[in-house]
C-alpha cells in the first residue's frame, strides 16, 4: 500500500520539483549574501543577526496557535548561545527560497518542527561558527579555543570576550560552514526546557496584528455575499439602494457571489442587507447529506483494495469464525470554524499583485492568483499575518481570489472580511465519511479476520492544485495544470486509491492474520478540504471503535485485547500502557460513569487517550481525558501539552455536538449557536503525559484529535452498553432513543 507521504513525493519527484532540504547557505545550494545593507550578518535565509545584538528568524510556517514562533526560536537560541527572548521572529513573504515543504511554502499537517528541526539548528550553527571564526582570528588564536556563550565568544585561555554585535563585519568575511556542528541532545539548555510564548503578550494586551487587523494606505473594505445554494451564481442583481448608503463605493458581481465595497466594513456589511440577488441553481440544489447516507448504506459492490493480508474472505468463511460482528460508522461533513473568518487584502497593479492574508499556503495562493490574473506566480507578493485560526481551512485561497478580482475591477487595496455565516455555508468542509466494518473472533478470543470498506471524497483528487505549485517557475501554466488534473482524475475515480483518505485505516498496528482494507470514492461535488487530522480524524472514530466492538465479542477487556494485538508495535503499546496507568483503568468510578480507551498514530506520532464519560438526563457528560503522547524529542513541553488539550477540546466538540447538514443543495448551519464548539462548563479535566523518547520530533498540533471521538464513543459503552456509531454522538443518541 502506497503511503500518503509516498505519494505526494512520487508525484512531485517527477515534476523537478522537490525541494526537501535547505543548506546552510540557503535553498538547493544558493549562495546567500553574507552582509546585510543594515550591516546586520545574514548568513542563510533564516538567520540575521543585527548590530543591536539581536536576532533576527524569517520563519516560513505560519503561526495559527500552535506556537512555532516560540518553537523555532527556542531552535536558533539553542545553537546560536543566545536567550530566547533575543530572537524576533518574521514571517517569511512568499519567495522560492523559503519552499521547503514538499517543493511549497506551506503549514500544515503537523511537520513544522520536524522540518525545521535540523536544518533551522544547521543555520544558526552556521551563523555561530562564522562568529566564533571571526573572534579567534581577531585574537589570533585557534578555534578549538573560542566559545560562543550567552550573544558573545569567548577566549578560554584568557576570558577575553566579544560581542557578537561587535563581529558582525568580520564574521561576513568568513566562509559559510556547509556541515557546521549542532549539539548533542545531552547538550541541550533550552530545547526540552517549557517556555513561555514570546507571542502570548501580543496577543494578551491586543497588539497583535493578525490578517483582519492589517491595514494599509488607501484600502477600501469589502463584504461578500455568497448564494444560499453551494456553487449557485448571481443571475442578475439589484443594487440602487446599496448604492445610495453613505460610503458605499460600488456593488460587483463575483463569480461566486457579490461584493457591497465601501470605506469602511460596517457601512459595507449595512448596505449588503438591501441588495437583491436572484440566484442560478446551481449544479448541486437537488443535494442533501440524507440521500448521500442512503445510497452509502444500500452500496453492495466491493471497493479498490488498498491492503490486503492473508485471505480475509476465507477466514470469515471458515469454522475457527465462532464469531462475527459487522457493523456500519459514519461521519458528517464539517466546517473547520476557525476563530476568524476569511480575510484578506489585495493590491493588483501594473501586472503584479501584492496580498496580505492570513494564509498556511503562500505558495498556492501565488500558484492560483497568478492563474486567475494571467501572470507570472513571480509576481505575486504574499505577505503572511498571524491566523486567527487554520485547522486546514487556510490552505484554500477562495477568499484571497475573491479580494484579487475586487481589487483588480477598483484598481485599488480592497480588504474582504467574510461573515460567520459565509465561512460555514460557502466554505470547504471535512468530507462526510463512512465505513462498512466486519470482524471474525475464533473460539479463543482472538481476532481472525478483519475487512474495513471506506466511503469518501478524494481530498488529493478535490485539492489537487496543491501539486501545481511545486512545479518550478520554469515550468508553464499548462503543464501545471495538466499535472494538477491528472492527479484529481487518479484519486477521484480510484485508480490510485487516495492515501489521505486511508490514512489511519490501511495502516492498522493490529495482529491480525486476514486482513483486507477497501476504498470507495464518493462523488458528491461537495468543496472540501484538508480538517484538522485530515483522514485520521475519521479512520480512527471507525477503526478504534470497531476494535472495542471485538474486544467485547472476546468477552475481553478493551485494554487487555488491544495490548494482545500490539506485541510487535513497542511505540503503540508504551503509551497505551502509560494512558492507561495515569487514567487509573479497571478502577471504580461513579455511578453511570464509564472507561474508554483507543490508540492512533499520525503524522509520526502515537497517541493514546482514556476517555471517563457517561449519559445523564440525556446530555453527554466527559469528566476526564487523560493522553499519553510519544511525538518524539520535544522543544517546548508547554507547547505540546496546549496542543494536545486544543486537539482534545477540537475533536470533543465535533464528536458530541458538530455535523454538517445539506438540504437541497443549501448548508444548513451557519454560526457557534447550531453547530457549537465545546463550552467552558462542558470541558472535561484533561491530564497530559509526554512520554522519553529517542526518536526525532514528530507532528504536535494533531495526533491528539484522532483517539479522542472512538474513546469517548467506547467510554459511553462501557457506562451505558450503547453503542454509538455515528458522529456527532449527541444525534446518534438521538437516533438510538427514538
Amino acid at each position: 500500500m502506497i503511503s500518503r507521504r509516498n505519494f505526494i513525493q512520487i508525484t512531485l519527484a517527477s515534476t523537478g520539483g522537490l525541494c526537501l532540504g535547505v543548506t546552510t547557505s540557503g535553498c538547493g545550494g544558493q549562495q546567500w549574501p553574507k552582509q546585510g545593507q543594515d550591516a546586520s550578518l545574514r548568513p542563510n535565509m533564516y538567520i540575521a543577526l543585527q548590530p543591536d545584538g539581536g536576532v533576527v528568524l524569517t520563519l516560513n510556517k505560519s503561526e495559527m496557535g500552535q506556537g512555532v514562533m516560540t518553537s523555532h526560536a527556542m531552535l536558533v537560541a539553542e545553537e546560536l548561545e543566545v536567550p530566547v527572548d533575543a530572537v524576533e521572529v518574521r514571517f517569511a513573504d512568499g519567495a522560492k527560497q523559503y519552499r521547503t515543504s514538499f517543493g511549497m511554502q506551506q503549514t500544515g499537517g503537523s511537520t513544522s518542527t520536524a522540518e525545521h528541526y535540523v536544518p533551522l539548528r544547521q543555520a544558526a550553527a552556521a551563523a555561530r561558527e562564522m562568529l566564533v571564526a571571526a573572534a579567534a582570528q581577531s585574537w589570533g588564536v585557534a578555534v578549538t579555543t573560542c566559545v560562543a556563550q550567552d550573544g558573545a565568544v569567548i577566549h578560554k585561555g584568557s576570558d577575553r570576550r566579544m560581542a557578537y554585535a561587535e563581529l558582525l563585519e568580520p564574521a561576513a568575511k568568513q566562509p559559510i560552514p556547509e556541515n557546521p556542528r549542532i549539539k548533542e541532545r545531552s547538550e541541550f539548555k533550552i530545547i526540552g526546557k517549557p517556555m513561555v510564548r514570546n507571542d502570548a503578550l501580543m496577543k494578551s494586551n491586543g497588539s497583535a496584528r493578525f490578517g483582519i487587523d492589517t491595514a494599509i494606505p488607501g484600502m477600501v473594505k469589502a463584504a461578500i455575499i455568497h448564494p444560499p445554494v453551494l456553487g449557485s451564481r448571481a443571475t442578475a442583481v439589484k443594487a440602487d439602494a446599496a448604492r445610495a448608503v453613505p460610503g458605499v463605493i460600488d456593488v460587483l458581481t463575483l463569480e461566486h457571489g457579490v461584493a457591497v465595497v465601501a470605506d469602511k466594513y460596517w457601512q459595507a456589511k449595512r448596505a449588503a442587507a438591501m441588495v437583491e440577488i436572484t440566484w442560478s441553481r446551481g449544479v448541486m440544489d437537488n443535494l442533501n447529506t440524507d440521500d448521500i447516507r442512503t445510497s452509502i448504506r444500500a452500496y453492495d459492490k466491493d471497493g479498490t483494495v488498498a491492503r490486503s493480508e492473508g485471505n480475509a474472505n476465507d477466514a470469515f468463511a471458515s469454522d475457527a469464525a465462532t464469531t462475527t460482528l459487522e457493523a456500519f460508522y459514519e461521519v458528517p461533513f464539517l466546517a473547520h470554524a476557525p476563530m476568524a473568518p476569511q480575510n484578506a487584502i489585495a493590491h493588483v497593479r501594473d501586472g503584479e499583485v501584492e496580498i496580505w492574508a492570513p494564509t498556511q499556503g503562500p505558495t498556492v495562493v501565488q500558484e492560483l492568483v497568478g492563474r486567475a490574473l494571467g501572470i507570472s506566480r513571480s509576481d505575486v507578493i504574499v505577505h503572511t499575518t498571524l491566523i486567527g485560526g487554520g485547522f486546514g481551512r487556510r490552505v484554500v485561497p477562495d477568499g484571497i481570489l475573491e479580494a484579487v478580482q475586487i481589487s483588480q475591477k477598483l484598481g485599488r487595496p480592497v480588504q474582504i472580511i467574510w461573515s460567520r455565516e459565509s465561512d460555514t455555508r460557502q466554505g470547504y468542509y471535512r468530507p462526510l465519511s463512512a465505513c462498512k466494518l466486519r470482524g471474525a473472533i475464533d473460539a479463543q478470543g482472538t481476532p481472525i479476520a478483519w475487512s474495513c470498506h471506506l466511503f469518501t471524497q478524494s481530498l488529493l483528487g478535490a485539492q489537487s492544485d496543491f501539486l501545481a505549485t511545486v512545479m518550478p517557475d520554469w515550468s508553464s501554466k499548462m503543464a501545471r495544470q495538466v499535472l494538477s488534473r491528472s492527479a484529481s482524475a487518479l484519486a477521484s475515480t480510484g485508480s490510485v486509491p487516495d492515501p489521505i483518505a486511508l490514512e489511519g485505516a490501511a495502516t492498522i498496528p493490529y495482529d491480525i492474520e486476514n486482513l483486507k482494507v477497501s476504498l470507495t470514492p464518493l462523488h458528491t461535488r461537495v468543496p472540501i478540504a484538508f480538517w484538522r487530522s485530515v483522514g485520521h480524524s475519521h479512520n480512527a472514530f471507525f477503526v478504534e471503535s470497531f476494535i472495542d466492538e471485538l474486544a467485547y465479542a472476546a468477552d475481553t477487556d478493551p485494554l487487555q485485547f488491544r495490548r494482545g494485538l500490539l506485541a510487535k508495535h513497542p511505540r503503540w503499546l508504551a503509551v497505551l500502557e502509560a494512558a492507561a496507568k495515569f487514567a487509573g483503568w479497571g478502577q471504580p468510578l461513579p455511578r453511570g460513569m464509564g472507561r474508554g480507551i483507543a490508540v492512533h498514530e499520525s503524522f509520526g506520532s502515537m497517541c493514546a487517550e482514556v476517555v471517563e464519560a457517561g449519559i445523564f438526563d440525556g446530555e453527554i457528560k466527559v469528566a476526564r481525558v487523560v493522553a499519553a503522547m510519544d511525538c518524539g524529542v520535544v522543544i517546548n513541553p508547554d507547547i505540546v501539552k496546549s496542543q494536545v488539550e486544543s486537539a482534545i477540546i477540537y475533536g470533543l466538540s465535533a464528536a458530541i455536538h458538530q455535523k454538517l447538514d445539506i438540504v437541497d443543495g443549501q448548508v444548513v448551519q451557519g454560526n457557534f449557536d447550531d453547530y457549537p464548539a465545546l463550552r467552558m462548563h462542558e470541558c472535561p479535566e484533561i491530564d497530559v503525559h509526554i512520554m522519553i523518547s529517542k526518536n526525532d520530533p514528530s507532528g504536535v498540533g494533531e495526533p491528539g484529535l484522532p483517539p479522542i471521538a472512538p474513546a469517548l464513543a467506547n467510554a459511553l459503552y462501557a457506562a451505558n452498553r450503547v453503542r454509538l456509531r455515528r458522529l456527532p454522538l449527541m444525534a446518534a443518541l438521538a437516533d438510538a432513543n427514538q
